[in-house]
């Protein structure tokens, strides 16, 4: 009686155990049954070497989900299609991105979903299709073979212009280039002598400009006030001729042919004084203009087409 009852002990005892490891390899395997996930579809256009089923989903690093399928979009052989389940309460945006991540040294490939603004509506199903479509970004090897590629190309022409630029006729070119640079220079230093004469009268001419250049703001009121003492000279003159017209007109015959001999001489004398008093405004004018006329006079005209 004893020994029965021992082995229905170890009978139940075996089963309570092979019923206790169903349920943990169950629950491993399935998951939690209390979370609630939200199944998503995204299409790739490069290898997916590295990632398998049940790869986790992370959205800015933490774990949000699994890669419950791996197969290609039978629409479209090129691309990889892949389905994921993600925890329903990810924000999951019409701008969020995947994709292909490795994680550390391992190779161990994973979706990382990355974007999403608070502005952007959520991720919803557009008509005809099963499950609502992720964008996908280029991985970070799909932009480094994309940027080597290019680089490859831009480096082929690189090397393609040179060769052309090495070519016989190149290199004679490049050859009469560094012969005319050795002419100047060769000229340069042979007369380094000169250039240091002519580099000692630049810096002395522009130190007389500067020193001149102190002296033509009094040169200009001294200017100015003569031409303003000759003007009211020549307004006086003028007024003193009125008069003696005047005085004329009333006096004898006399006074009349002193008048006709004298006065137009004196209005004479008196024009000439004002073409004077012109001038020097004008030359005036023409310094506070330009007060290098001073130095180096009044440059030429450029003449024109045919002149």
């Amino acid at each position: 009686m004893a020994k029965r009852l021992n082995n229905a002990l170890v009978g139940l005892f075996v089963i309570v155990l092979g019923l206790v490891w169903m349920g943990i390899t169950l629950w491993l395997s399935l998951g939690d049954y209390t979370t609630h996930y939200t199944t998503y579809r995204v299409y790739l256009d490069e290898s997916v070497s590295g990632l398998y089923q049940d790869a986790p989903v992370k959205y800015r690093g933490v774990d949000v989900g699994k890669v419950i399928g791996i197969e290609l979009n039978p629409a479209v052989p090129d691309q990889v299609q892949l389905t994921l389940d993600v925890v329903s309460t990810t924000p999951i945006r019409e701008d969020t991105l995947a994709e292909l991540a490795v994680q550390g040294l391992t190779g161990v490939a994973f979706v990382d979903l990355k974007g999403g603004s608070l502005e952007s509506p959520v991720l919803a199903a557009k008509e005809g299709q099963e499950y609502p479509v992720i964008r996908s970004a280029p991985s970070f090897f799909e932009r480094l073979d994309m940027s080597g590629t290019e680089l490859m190309g831009n480096l082929n022409v690189l090397i393609n212009n040179l060769a052309r630029l090495l070519d016989a006729e190149g290199r004679q070119s490049l050859r009469q280039i560094i012969a005319n640079i050795d002419a100047v220079t060769s000229t340069l230093a042979a007369r380094k002598t000169e250039l240091g004469m002519m580099v000692e009268d630049g810096a002395r001419l522009m130190k007389n400009s500067a020193e001149a250049s102190g002296h033509i703001e009094p040169l200009l009121a001294q200017l100015q006030e003569t031409a303003q003492s000759f003007e009211s000279m020549a307004d006086k003159v003028a007024s003193a001729g009125e008069s003696l017209n005047r005085y004329v007109d009333s006096s004898g015959s006399g006074v009349q042919q002193f008048s006709r001999q004298t006065l137009p001489e004196l209005g004479t004398l008196i024009g000439e004084l004002r073409i004077l008093a012109d001038s020097l405004k004008g030359v005036s004018e023409k310094l506070e203009e330009d007060p290098r006329a001073l130095i180096y006079g009044r440059e030429l005209e450029v003449p024109g087409p045919g002149e």
